[in-house]
């Protein structure tokens, strides 16, 4: 037991599957963020992730993209000195020197290997001046994620071996580099996602319906947070409605549940929210369906616009003769 938290994050595995669901179906989330990598097939993930977020009306606050690019640590001779072998390359060099005629020593050649090492390094220093970047994984998706699903806030977060280290022996980067460019990141990110969550959290209390079984009149009181309107729903309407495995076929979307087997007299027995997005039913006869708020609005206009559609007429115009 952690005792009072102000946040709980949970690592969720890789995928959009039963597990994921679950959680997000059993658990209180506030709100989601979807963690990545720039290859084009992690953007198809990226889509599902937020597709079943939305569909438990979890929302994704902001996008991190991992692995972004390459970036090296100030200790530049250790990671130039890793990019090739430094006896081939010297034996490389005393072949050279002997067939130019020129003179072949080991000395000549250790100093024409700190030619290129410093090389190397200077190059390196250049790029990173300039701000180019090694993005061995591709240019990444954060601008399309940020038009298509109007996510604002996306971030990239660079391979770094400092940051992999910090990771292993179980010492946060940000703790031992708290000054750093990458730890900026991490903090920027931080703090957008607490703002986000409050935000999440006013409109949540602010929309959040009120579900009430009118026992006397056999129906559904609904009203939502911004208009306090009241909407009448016969409980055999929201019944007919469940989305659940055993009612909708999940991968074709076909219905399994005939809406003829549902009687008008069907009662709810325990009706109860689940987190912010959605109201658990247990009905008569031992279903159990859940119910995103926003599918229970959606199944109010449309039957409220049946009512009000103009009826066709179900007989012939008489013709006089």
């Amino acid at each position: 037991y952690w005792g009072p938290l102000d946040y709980l994050v949970l690592d969720m595995p890789p995928g959009t599957g039963d597990i994921q669901l679950t959680l997000s179906q059993k658990l209180n989330i506030t709100a989601a963020v979807i963690v990545t990598t720039p290859q084009e097939l992690s953007f198809v993930d990226v889509e599902r992730g937020i597709e079943m977020f939305d569909s438990v009306n979890v929302p994704c606050v902001s996008v991190v993209e991992n692995m972004a690019f390459l970036e090296m640590g100030d200790d530049d001779d250790d990671h130039v000195k890793d990019l090739f072998d430094e006896q081939k390359m010297k034996t490389e060099f005393i072949k050279a020197l002997q067939d130019s005629g020129m003179e072949a020593t080991d000395d000549v050649a250790m100093n024409l290997m700190d030619v290129v090492r410093a090389s190397l390094k200077e190059s390196k220093q250049e790029k990173k001046k300039n701000g180019e970047k090694f993005r061995i994984f591709g240019q990444g998706h954060r601008e399309r994620l940020s038009n298509q699903w109007g996510i604002e806030h996306t971030f990239s977060i660079p391979l770094m071996d400092k940051i992999a280290r910090n990771g292993d022996s179980g010492t946060p980067f940000v703790i031992d580099y708290p000054d750093s460019e990458q730890a900026a990141v991490y903090n920027d990110l931080a703090g957008t996602v607490a703002r986000e969550i409050v935000k999440v959290q006013y409109a949540q209390e602010n929309s959040r319906p009120t579900v009430a079984y009118n026992a006397e009149n056999h129906q559904l009181e609904i009203s939502f947070g911004e208009d306090q309107i009241s909407h009448i729903l016969p409980p055999a309407e929201l019944r007919r409605d469940c989305k659940c495995a055993a009612c909708v076929e999940e991968l074709s979307g076909r219905q399994i549940l005939n809406p003829d087997d549902v009687p008008d007299s069907i009662r709810p027995r325990s009706m109860g929210p689940t987190g912010n997005y959605a109201l658990s039913v247990d009905w008569e006869g031992g279903h159990k369906s859940l119910y995103p708020y926003r599918q229970i609005r959606s199944l109010i206009e449309s039957l409220e616009e049946k009512k009000t559609a103009p009826k066709a007429s179900s007989k012939m115009d008489k013709v006089r003769i």
